[in-house]
């Protein structure tokens, strides 16, 4: 993690004087050296004091000369600019699901990933720079220990990061090929379905927090597979310690499960659809172009060898279980005799629902069996980035690392002219080269253009 990373923030009362400042700020940088760039603030005073200026653009930057170069793009994927006569974009208007609201800025939507990105060291940064998230992290950790298994902690801090280390303590080992591509002959440990599941939604769940905690908080939620079970612990349908106690379990009875596979087809269901015979299903549905085969390694071996010969690319997940298929379908009758002795409520944050593609009902948060039957259905993403995009001025945010979801947002073809961006990455993937102050700075700015005042006492930046 880079001690050079900045964010640079513009006000200005129009936005012709906004343009005129962001030129002359890309002035000074390209005179400055690696030292001047580091002596300025971590966060830019137009950022933290308080002003009539409605007019708002923000950048994080890790040395001059890039921080220039996008300035003078306006590169919207790096640059954020907002604001207006209300000093901010409207997050009121019509829509399903939430009306928007809940605050300044967008409707921010976070998005809770499921399993397989992830890697040994994964959060280091943020554990040392953003105390809610080490505090909520330490909690989910120490309420994991109850359950049977391994030491979570060591699996994904080898190296154990504390405030104030260097870069090197901690720091995130990358995945190599071999792991991303599913090509290792054992599984490694933070792959494992035991590990990888109560994990990720320790680290969601502790971003989330953290978020909410800095002052931008969620105005809607929407989790991929054991996600959704981290969305509806947020929006508070279950407690913490039964929702980590509700996952450990699951995982557990899944990896008594016999073996399995999945696979991701760049096709639509309706191209993909005639390959299912009777022993695959279809996992989910992501999207126009692509689609997720779920059953036992024989047979998604054997259509990935057909869709192959037909010209449709395809690839093995890093999974050693056959999720949301008919191979899931015997742990349906014990979970929900899990599911009927833990106190499920409506949600306080609208939720998106894997099953059914568009808003949660109260009746099915508060079911054993809507939970219990979520593992073994459709994943219809496609439909709940649909819902999403419906939303008055979304503003997309990834907890889980890298862009899987967020991705499959910008490819929907319900997604807005211009809305690149309406994303916001949190967490660096595997082989992202921006670090995790960086990619938090960045988010920040993003909220903060939008109207939101973050709480920026909360961070211990160097």
């Amino acid at each position: 993690m880079s001690g050079e990373t900045r964010l640079l923030a513009l006000t200005a009362r129009t936005a012709e004087a906004l343009e005129v400042a962001t030129d002359e700020l890309a002035d000074r940088l390209e005179r400055m050296d690696d030292a001047e760039f580091a002596a300025l603030p971590a966060v830019s005073e137009a950022a933290t004091t308080p002003s009539p200026a409605t007019h708002r653009r923000a950048l994080a930057a890790s040395g001059a000369a890039d921080a220039a170069r996008r300035l003078r793009k306006r590169d919207p994927r790096r640059v954020s600019t907002g604001g207006g006569p209300d000093g901010g974009r409207d997050a009121d208007g019509g829509g399903r699901g939430p009306a928007g609201g809940g605050g300044p800025g967008a409707s921010r939507v976070f998005l809770f990933s499921g399993v397989g990105d992830q890697y040994a060291g994964l959060g280091a940064g943020l554990y040392r720079c953003l105390p809610v998230f080490r505090d909520e992290l330490d909690r989910c950790f120490g309420l994991l220990a109850a359950e049977p298994g391994p030491d979570l902690r060591q699996v994904l801090f080898p190296a154990a990061p504390e405030e104030g280390d260097e870069p090197g303590a901690g720091a995130a080992a990358r995945p190599d090929l071999a792991a991303l591509f599913d090509r290792r002959e054992t599984v490694q440990e933070i792959h494992r379905t035991v590990v990888a599941q109560p994990l990720m939604f320790a680290v969601q769940y502790a971003m989330a927090r953290a978020l909410t905690a800095l002052g931008a908080g969620p105005t809607a939620l929407a989790g991929y597979s054991v996600g959704e079970y981290a969305a509806a612990c947020v929006a508070g349908v279950l407690p913490l310690p039964d929702a980590l106690r509700l996952v450990s379990h699951r995982a557990r009875l899944v990896d008594g499960l016999p073996e399995g596979a999945m696979l991701a087809v760049m096709a639509g269901p309706e191209s993909v659809l005639p390959y299912i015979g009777g022993e695959l299903s279809a996992a989910a549905f992501n999207g126009p172009q692509q689609t997720v085969l779920s059953g036992p390694v024989e047979a998604v071996e054997k259509a990935a060898g057909l869709l192959t010969e037909d010209g449709h690319a395809c690839r093995r997940l890093a999974t050693s279980h056959a999720f949301h298929s008919w191979m899931t379908e015997p742990l349906t009758g014990p979970l929900e005799g899990l599911l009927g002795a833990l106190p499920l409520r409506p949600p306080e944050v609208p939720v998106l629902s894997n099953v059914t593609g568009t808003w949660l009902r109260d009746e099915e948060a508060t079911s054993p069996a809507y939970w219990a039957r979520q593992l073994s259905r459709t994943i219809r993403f496609a439909e709940e980035l649909a819902e999403i995009w419906r939303l008055p001025d979304p503003l997309l945010v990834e907890l889980g690392p890298g862009q899987p979801l967020t991705r499959l947002a910008l490819q929907h073809p319900g997604r807005p002219a211009g809305a690149v961006g309406s994303v916001v990455q949190s967490l660096p993937g595997g082989f992202d080269s921006r670090s995790e102050q960086e990619l938090l700075l960045a988010a920040l700015g993003r909220f903060w253009v939008t109207g939101v005042e973050p709480d920026w006492t909360a961070l211990r930046l160097p």
